[in-house]
C-alpha cells in the first residue's frame, strides 16, 4: 500500500493542479471524440436491435472509455515499473512484483475517479439503477483490474531486457483501442472483419459495460466465463514468466 500512494504522488509532484489532471486529461480526450464521432461522423447508438431507441452517444462512449483508461494507463506504467525502480532493484532485496502492482493499483485510483462521477451522473438522469448493475461494474472492475495485473508482471519483466518493448506497448495498445468496439458499436464492423475485433482482449469489457451501464443486461454466461478464463490465464502466464525471469533483473539493470 505505500508504494501505491507514492506511486500516485510522484506521477502529480511539481505539478500545480495535482490529481485534478487526472480529471482534466481524459476530459479533453472525450471531448474530442465525442465531436468527431458524433457531431461530425454522427454515430447513433440503438438500446437494441429490435427498437428505434437510441443510447446517448457520450453515455456510450464513457462508459467504455472511462474503463479503458484504466486499462491502457496500469499497462503502460506497469510494464516500465521494474525498470524505473532500478535502484532499489539493484540494491534492496524484496518482493520486486510490487512495483508493477503497485502501479497498476495507483493508476485503477487515479483513473477511476471518473468512471464514478460519470455513473453517479448517468444513473441520476436516468433515475433507474439497481444492486445487480453495481455488483457486476465491481465485479467487471476487479476483473480488468487483475488481467492489467497479469499483463504489467508479464511485460514488465520482458522490459528489463528489451527495453524497445516500451514503444512496442504503445503500438499494441492505439491498435487495441482502435479495433474495440469504445467509440462505434460493433453493427458497424463488416462481418469478415469482426472476428479482428473478437480477438481484441477489451473487446468483452467495453461490451460488458455497455450492455450492464446502458441497458442494465448482464453480461451472457459466455462473455463472462470467457473474460474470468482469460484473467486466470493472464495472471498465471505472468505470474510465471515473471518469476522466471527475476533473478536476472539485478545483472542486467
Amino acid at each position: 500500500l505505500p508504494f501505491v500512494w507514492r506511486d500516485i504522488r510522484e506521477q502529480y509532484a511539481g505539478s500545480v493542479l495535482g490529481v485534478i489532471w487526472s480529471l482534466i486529461q481524459p476530459l479533453i480526450f472525450i471531448l474530442l471524440y465525442w465531436w468527431v464521432f458524433s457531431k461530425i461522423l454522427q454515430i447513433r447508438i440503438p438500446i437494441s436491435t429490435d427498437t428505434t431507441d437510441e443510447v446517448p452517444f457520450i453515455a456510450y462512449l464513457l462508459s467504455a472509455l472511462l474503463p479503458w483508461f484504466a486499462f491502457q494507463d496500469g499497462i503502460s506504467k506497469g510494464a516500465k515499473a521494474v525498470i524505473t525502480r532500478r535502484d532499489m532493484v539493484k540494491k534492496v532485496h524484496f518482493p520486486v512484483y510490487i512495483f508493477p502492482l503497485s502501479a497498476v493499483i495507483a493508476s485503477f485510483i487515479s483513473n477511476i475517479i471518473g468512471f464514478c462521477i460519470f455513473l453517479v451522473a448517468f444513473f441520476v438522469w436516468k433515475w433507474q439503477v439497481n444492486a445487480a448493475q453495481l455488483v457486476t461494474i465491481a465485479v467487471l472492475m476487479v476483473l480488468q483490474t487483475s488481467i492489467v495485473a497479469g499483463f504489467s508482471l508479464l511485460l514488465s519483466a520482458i522490459t528489463v531486457y528489451l527495453r524497445d518493448m516500451t514503444h512496442v506497448i504503445g503500438i499494441v495498445l492505439m491498435a487495441v483501442f482502435y479495433s474495440a468496439p469504445i467509440l462505434y458499436p460493433l453493427s458497424l464492423i463488416p462481418s469478415n472483419l469482426q472476428f479482428l475485433v473478437y480477438i481484441n482482449p477489451f473487446t468483452a469489457f467495453a461490451e460488458a459495460y455497455h450492455d450492464v451501464v446502458l441497458r442494465d443486461i448482464q453480461p451472457n454466461v459466455t462473455t463472462f466465463l470467457s473474460i474470468l478464463l482469460f484473467t486466470v490465464i493472464t495472471l498465471f502466464l505472468g505470474s510465471y514468466i515473471f518469476k522466471r525471469l527475476e533473478p536476472g533483473f539485478a545483472d542486467v539493470l
